[in-house]
């Protein structure tokens, strides 16, 4: 259960708005229409799936921008020549195998990649 309770946390200040925007139409809605007791329990079941499919959003944005910080530094670390055949190679000639994994596009050797610690 600990463990649940660390990867949980806030929502980014966009889906953060969106539940707030929904939290604040919701009771404007039951306000207008004097429906109070079960439409707050049903306002609260949308907050609640509202918010998990939030929080799934910002999860994979978030990966989405460690995948594309790790690309933009193993293209950084790509070095001049090809240390198998010499030849010269930069972050747009090589062949990407992934996202932190590159060949040699002349000898298809692997490149090992100029990881220097920030």
């Amino acid at each position: 259960m600990g463990h649940r309770e660390e990867k949980e946390q806030n929502l980014p200040q966009v889906y953060g708005a969106v539940q707030s925007g929904i939290w604040l139409v919701g009771l404007a809605i039951l306000a207008w229409t004097s429906w109070w007791w079960p439409g707050i329990l049903i306002l609260v079941a949308i907050s609640g799936i509202t918010q998990a499919v939030l929080q799934n959003m910002a999860a994979k944005d978030a990966e989405k921008t460690q995948t594309a910080q790790a690309a933009r530094q193993a293209s950084l670390a790509v070095p001049a020549n090809c240390p198998t055949c010499g030849a010269a190679i930069s972050a747009t000639s090589v062949t990407w195998n992934g996202p932190t994994t590159a060949s040699c596009p002349y000898c298809k050797a692997a490149i090992p990649l100029n990881n220097k610690p920030a």
